[in-house]
């Protein structure tokens, strides 16, 4: 069986390595990067903030089909018990989560980026659960589509338990 911690590192260095790849295959022949006219990074950031604010708030209340609709068809979800993949999917990972005690989840980001329309939203999380509080790291793959941002990868990996 393979180390669960093992597993999400190896995912978690794949979606950077994509990212970077994303990065450098938008830049121009100068270096530059290219985008539209219209556009500037603080948006993209306070886009992400938005998406972030909206999910915890949505998570927190309950509504499991609400945060299931910020990801992509065919998106994947990578947790410490698992990887799901398509809404379905994670729609149903959700509704586990929620029925199963998690709520007042807080995220901290720190780290959000973009070209042209892939980007990403690293930080950290802290999740309630029936008997402790996780806290851990995440990181979002986020692509545009037809204007709207939506999650393509998802990743969230919690610190190493304190023993007693």
């Amino acid at each position: 069986m393979l180390d669960p911690r093992k597993t999400a590192f190896m995912v978690l260095m794949a979606l950077l390595l994509l990212s970077s790849a994303a990065v450098t295959q938008s830049q121009s022949p100068t270096g530059s990067p290219t985008k539209h006219a219209s556009e500037k990074p603080e948006d993209f950031a306070a886009v992400m903030q938005k998406m972030r604010d909206t999910w915890v708030q949505e998570f927190n209340a309950g509504h499991a089909d609400k945060v299931a609709a910020f990801y992509l068809p065919e998106a994947v979800l990578m947790r410490w018990d698992g990887t799901v993949h398509g809404y379905d999917s994670i729609l149903a990972e959700m509704q586990r989560s929620i029925t199963g005690g998690a709520h007042n989840y807080i995220v901290h980001s720190l780290q959000t980026e973009r070209s042209g329309d892939l980007g990403y939203d690293t930080g950290a999380y802290n999740v309630t659960l029936r008997d402790r509080v996780v806290e851990g790291n995440y990181v979002l793959v986020v692509k545009r589509i037809g204007g709207q941002w939506k999650i393509m990868a998802h990743a969230s990996v919690p610190n190493p338990r304190e023993k007693p």
